[in-house]
């Protein structure tokens, strides 16, 4: 991480005296658990798909993502409207919010079946029969997301920043989906971008082709999308949705440009009156580009954190904090990829 995480690393003030404190080093625990805890989420059943989806996480990873979806949760729980509702579905069975509720799928086994073997007692294994006839006595009765036992009676308090270091578990399972999204990003961007080299080794496609690498990709977004929605959130199910989208459009947007840079190349050197106009278009296209590939992921993460955290409508935390992360995601980009493209031309490089 040295060298790319240095918007967040310690930094001296004015006077010398004392440093700001470094997250990394703060939320260190909560992120090497985090990443024990995602191989849970993206398990097959198939070896050759588990070793796939498994394999950027063998390397070192930057944890921006969830770093900064942490950071925003403790920096504002307690202070919505909603966080003492927040605070009572994530210590109460039935409530929705408790760690062991979100790996509850919303249907019963055998009406859906959604093999995951390290999660054999929400699935079944396969059958090569389905019995048509309804019998109860196969399914063990739980509480599913939608049967949610309503809250009691919350008197109103005073909003107040939550004294402990509290993360509710709809958070933290929120950190581990940014990062599984961003991962199954970079399998397709190493497919789109032909890289042979990802964080100093041999990229997926060049280690398990490109089919495989999209397939595996596909497989990932699939379980984030569905630990998502167990989250029971809608708008927050909206909002990463839209991630998801910009990362597609952002893409098509890149390639738009490797098509057309020959030609805009040649067009400028015709014309030199154009040149300007060209130049901020180059310029715009590439700003929009950074938001939707990068800026945006960390935008909605941080905006869903606090949402997750009882941020309501029209409070203002909700704006501070996809503001900061649009404006992170896009200064990092114009910061360093330009830089690294130039020096490390063969090396894929994302944040």
């Amino acid at each position: 991480m040295i060298g790319c995480a240095w918007p967040l690393r310690r930094v001296s003030t004015l006077s010398g005296k004392s440093c700001r404190p470094d997250p990394f080093t703060t939320l260190s625990p909560r992120l090497e658990v985090l990443r024990k805890n995602l191989l849970d989420i993206i398990h097959s059943s198939h070896p050759v798909l588990n070793e796939l989806t498994e394999y950027y996480f063998q390397q070192p990873s930057k944890q921006i993502r969830p770093l900064l979806v942490l950071l925003f949760s403790q920096a504002t729980n307690g202070l919505g409207k909603d966080w003492q509702l927040k605070l009572w579905q994530s210590t109460h069975s039935g409530g929705g919010g408790c760690q062991d509720e979100l790996d509850i799928p919303f249907s019963p086994p055998d009406i859906l079946t959604d093999y995951n073997p390290r999660f054999p007692q929400y699935t079944e294994k396969f059958q090569d029969t389905f019995v048509m006839v309804y019998d109860g006595s196969r399914v063990q009765r739980r509480h599913y997301p939608h049967e949610q036992k309503p809250p009691p009676t919350l008197l109103p308090t005073t909003p107040t920043l939550h004294p402990s270091t509290c993360i509710l578990p709809t958070q933290l399972r929120l950190a581990l989906i940014a990062e599984i999204v961003h991962a199954a990003s970079l399998l397709h961007d190493d497919v789109l971008d032909a890289s042979t080299l990802r964080r100093g080794v041999p990229s997926a496609p060049a280690k398990f082709t490109n089919k495989s690498s999209i397939l595996g990709g596909n497989f990932m977004m699939a379980r984030a999308s569905a630990a998502v929605v167990r989250l029971g959130d809608p708008e927050v199910t909206q909002i990463t949705t839209g991630a998801v989208l910009n990362l597609a459009e952002g893409e098509m947007l890149q390639m738009k440009d490797v098509v057309e840079a020959a030609a805009d190349d040649v067009t400028m050197r015709l014309d030199n009156m154009g040149r300007s106009q060209k130049h901020q278009d180059v310029w715009n296209t590439y700003l929009q580009k950074s938001y939707l590939k990068t800026a945006s992921p960390m935008a909605r993460g941080a905006l869903s954190a606090v949402i997750l955290g009882g941020c309501i409508q029209g409070e203002i935390w909700r704006e501070i904090a996809y503001a900061y992360g649009r404006n992170l995601g896009i200064a990092f980009q114009v910061n360093f990829c330009i830089l690294f493209d130039m020096v490390y031309p063969c090396d894929s490089f994302s944040l």
